[in-house]
């Protein structure tokens, strides 16, 4: 919702060095910008309007100043948004505040001569940080705003707090406290309720204006419900001529009966968007950049209906999507995999899907990450997300198929999971085009980065190239992450 950029210490030309920073992330915020300045701090944020609730990202009351992006979804009195509630917290609880707050947010908080970063418990929300040569804290939302001005970057790992004063630790995160049905028809049913709730709770403030719709089940069952809470709202979907996405796509919104809008791109749009993707994702893991290409262009195309959607993500983390999982002995080692994958997403999946959406302005809200979901997900057996049939195959995320199986149409409902590069129709195309930009040889030459990473293919060389482009000290590909394991 808004970008956030600042730092400790007294600095000359402190409000200077903030904007720099926050123009360097125009795209996450285009309506408004803060900027607030003491002689121990500064913070600013550049916000969009969205609605009351969500605010503009800052508050201050006397001397303890916040800036805030994300959303919170505690309940409040009227009239107090987001950054307001926050600074609430603070003040109620002191440093540990961040447990106590519902929902996805990275935030600064300046209170006397202390700077205090915040991250959310899944790591929804960016946030980096640095210090300079004089050894003063600068901090911002994205890698490229610190571009020359800290001497090592770092990213703030989910939960976790970093004071300017102490230095970072953690803290623990209080979930909801959800007494899970024992029997899978139980479970089935309170796992549906729970995500319709977890929709409309994104919905009630009423700036989600779209639904992206990759025919997947995630999605879908997104799409699904949102008809069933009887709001008409636009389903978008993207991809190259004859992928899957679109067919299966369309086949949900038919069922649906709800508006349907298609956009396809080709080949030269794709290898004019690389460049771009890397840069706005700052990242080169190759799979990571694939489903970036194909997000970049489904948020320049939402835009032309609204600045805030709703995403599917973080179904196959929470209810064991990937095949990847099928393929580990007993349910003990699959448990363990998806646990894994839960706690890389910060910097694979949903760091995709921050810079993907916010690279154009496109808010994106995510119910399948709501903290009662999550807490939901974490006590559902192993055996009911990835369910072993009578024919001895593996169903990836079964009880989520079985708890929605009435809303979708049957061919959505026994889908195969696709990343949505794959879906989408990038992924091969992508590994056309690196090889016109290198010659199969550069890979043999050159098979790692500068700092020892395993380059996999052509084509994430040709990503690597570019990443070095934009981010040329080995700090910032220090922060980059597989979303693979097994790479």
């Amino acid at each position: 919702m808004t970008a956030i950029a600042g730092y400790s210490g007294a600095q000359k030309q402190g409000r200077e060095k903030i904007q720099r920073m926050l123009a360097a992330l125009a795209h996450r915020g285009r309506d408004s910008e803060q900027i607030m300045v003491a002689s121990h701090a500064g913070l600013g944020a550049r916000s969009a309007a969205l609605s009351e609730a969500r605010g503009q990202g800052i508050a201050q009351d006397g001397q303890v100043s916040l800036v805030l992006d994300g959303e919170l979804f505690n309940p409040r009195e009227d009239g107090v948004d987001d950054a307001q509630f926050a600074l609430q917290q603070y003040q109620r609880h002191g440093r540990g505040f961040a447990r106590y707050l519902d929902g996805v947010f990275a935030c600064a908080l300046c209170d006397g001569e202390e700077l205090l970063l915040v991250r959310d418990p899944l790591g929804v929300r960016p946030l980096y940080y640095g210090r300079d040569q004089d050894g003063e804290l600068f901090f911002a939302s994205e890698m490229k705003a610190l571009i020359g001005t800290v001497v090592e970057i770092e990213e703030l790992l989910p939960a976790t707090v970093c004071s300017s004063a102490t230095g970072v630790f953690s803290y623990l995160p209080e979930l909801p406290e959800i007494h899970v049905a024992g029997d899978f028809s139980g479970l089935r049913d309170q796992l549906r309720k729970t995500l319709f709730e977890a929709v409309a709770r994104r919905m009630a403030d009423g700036a989600v204006g779209a639904c992206l719709l990759s025919g997947g089940l995630d999605s879908s069952i997104i799409a699904a419900i949102v008809h069933d809470m009887g709001v008409d709202m636009p389903l978008l979907t993207v991809g190259v001529e004859g992928a899957s996405d679109i067919e299966n796509a369309k086949v949900v919104a038919a069922h649906l009966g709800m508006e349907h809008h298609v956009h396809q791109f080709d080949r030269n749009d794709i290898t004019e968007l690389v460049p771009t993707a890397v840069r706005a994702l700052e990242s080169f893991d190759e799979d990571c950049v694939s489903g970036a290409v194909s997000n970049l262009i489904a948020s320049a195309f939402a835009a032309g209906w609204t600045n805030c959607i709703l995403s599917g993500e973080g179904g196959d983390e929470l209810f064991g999507g990937y095949h990847l999982l099928k393929e580990i002995e007993g349910e003990g080692g699959r448990l363990r995999m998806m646990e894994k994958l839960v706690a890389i997403a910060y910097n694979t999946a949903l760091q995709r899907l921050d810079r993907s959406m916010m690279g154009n302005g496109i808010h994106y809200r995510t119910p399948f990450l709501d903290s009662a979901v999550v807490a939901l997900a974490h006590q559902t057996p192993v055996g009911w997300k990835i369910y072993q049939g009578q024919d001895g195959n593996f169903i990836e995320k079964y009880i989520l198929r079985e708890a929605f199986r009435d809303l979708l149409p049957e061919v959505i409902y026994r889908r195969v999971k696709l990343r949505f590069a794959a879906g989408a129709g990038t992924d091969g195309m992508m590994d056309r085009i690196a090889a016109d930009q290198l010659a199969p040889s550069e890979l043999e030459k050159h098979p790692r980065s500068q700092t020892g990473y395993q380059l996999h293919s052509l084509k994430e060389l040709w990503y690597y190239r570019l990443f070095q482009e934009n981010f040329p000290h080995p700090s910032f590909e220090r922060m980059v992450g597989r979303w693979d394991p097994f790479k």
